[in-house]
């Protein structure tokens, strides 16, 4: 009974080791997609983002900061904000009040995209591609703060951003149009 005991321990053991091996594996490569936040005030850039080579390189995206308070606007940005709505947490055009808006972006040119949070629940802005492929990402944006970070689009189409964490409600497009 000791024995059989004993190799029960171990087994549980082993599975656990391995579980938190398998979530480090999995966190690693779900980070390897996060874009490097630095930091804008200081006039640091963070690294190009390309997609993996077993996917089609659809963008690139450099992300220019993120900080745990509120940000200047910069003339020229996509100025969003989250907020809590009867029918749930939407994107709202900061600028006009529209929800979930529509963001249109030439193909080869950085748009920033500027987020606040004032409402009481974290957030984080995704784009993905047609195939769901994470191009860029905000970073979490917790209550009271804000994010901002530039997407800048390899080819022409339609492209989908919505929340990590409220995926139904905070959705919407990006237009992606060829240079005139």
């Amino acid at each position: 009974m000791k024995s059989s005991t004993s190799s029960l321990q171990i087994t549980v053991m082993i599975s656990v080791l391995s579980g938190m091996l398998l979530f480090s594996i999995a966190s690693s490569s779900y980070n390897a997609y996060h874009i490097h936040i630095a930091n804008a005030k200081k006039g640091q850039h963070g690294s190009k983002y390309t997609t993996p080579d077993n996917t089609t390189n659809t963008a690139n995206s450099e992300t220019s900061s993120q900080t745990q308070q509120q940000q200047p606007s910069i003339p020229g940005t996509i100025e969003l904000s989250a907020k809590e709505l009867p029918s749930g947490y939407r994107w709202i055009n900061a600028t006009n009040g529209i929800i979930n808006p529509t963001m249109n972006i030439t193909v080869g040119n950085s748009k920033v995209i500027h987020i606040q949070n004032p409402t009481d629940s974290k957030h984080q802005l995704v784009i993905d591609d047609p195939k769901g492929n994470l191009l860029a990402t905000s970073g979490d944006i917790v209550s009271g703060s804000s994010s901002q970070f530039s997407f800048k689009p390899g080819i022409t189409g339609i492209f989908e951003y919505h929340c990590i964490y409220h995926p139904t409600t905070m959705k919407g497009v990006i237009q992606v149009a060829a240079t005139s």
